[in-house]
């Protein structure tokens, strides 16, 4: 709290009245600045925390950074739409969230090196693989590559504005228990995937065949004597 001048008796106020004690002239009161304008225009966090959380988490994280912007754009625009599915349909609405996260970034004259419809298209691809058997699902631990440009944009644009949210680069203690379990469930299910792969290929290994004259076959070793004898 600080003390201003009042225009017309030119006593000191405290710069939280409406209204100066002395002379009873209103005072204008100043606009506290509302929870959104202290925020970012996006969801922030540093591309080595996006990278962790994704691969950990079998890139749940991904569907929960499309939640976040979704929501932030909702909070803006006062648009009617549901964060929500759209993270869960993130495969087909990622194009639509790109391209808008780009179109901003153009306005406030960051570089944007990549294209929304490829990096869509690329994730859309690569989030089909989930669906195939072993060893192809794990092309879709990799899902988080196409969003990696866009959360650089997302760190540069942030970096032009005046919000006072933090550049959500440490992780919690939350984070960091997700880490643990679930990097070891994924490292399980890589290690999984690749030793029932090689029990797949001695079940079907063919055998040696035979190098001596004999056969194998009783009727067969039974003439073999009949004509040595």
């Amino acid at each position: 709290m600080s003390l201003i001048i009042c225009p017309d008796c030119q006593h000191e106020v405290s710069d939280a009245a409406q209204a100066c004690i002395y002379c009873g002239r209103p005072l204008a009161v100043p606009v506290q600045p509302s929870n959104l304008e202290t925020r970012h225009r996006f969801f922030p966090v540093a591309p080595h925390k996006f990278i962790v959380l994704s691969v950990c988490t079998l890139n749940v994280y991904t569907l929960y950074w499309c939640y976040q912007n979704w929501r932030r754009i909702r909070e803006r625009t006062g648009e009617q739409l549901s964060p929500f599915w759209r993270a869960f349909f993130a495969p087909l609405w990622v194009f639509s969230l790109f391209a808008r996260i780009a179109g901003q970034a153009s306005e406030h004259r960051v570089t944007v090196g990549w294209s929304p419809t490829l990096l869509g298209l690329g994730y859309l691809i690569m989030s089909g693989f989930g669906m195939l058997p072993d060893p192809w699902w794990l092309v879709n631990l990799a899902c988080f590559l196409p969003f990696l440009p866009v959360v650089h944009t997302i760190q540069q644009l942030n970096e032009g504005e005046a919000a006072t949210e933090s550049r959500n680069e440490a992780y919690s203690g939350a984070n960091v228990a997700t880490v643990l379990v679930g990097g070891i469930i994924v490292l399980l299910a890589v290690v999984g995937t690749f030793m029932s792969e090689d029990e797949a290929e001695q079940e079907f290994e063919p055998l040696p065949e035979s190098t001596g004259w004999t056969s194998s076959r009783p009727g067969a070793a039974a003439h073999a004597g009949y004509f040595i004898s």
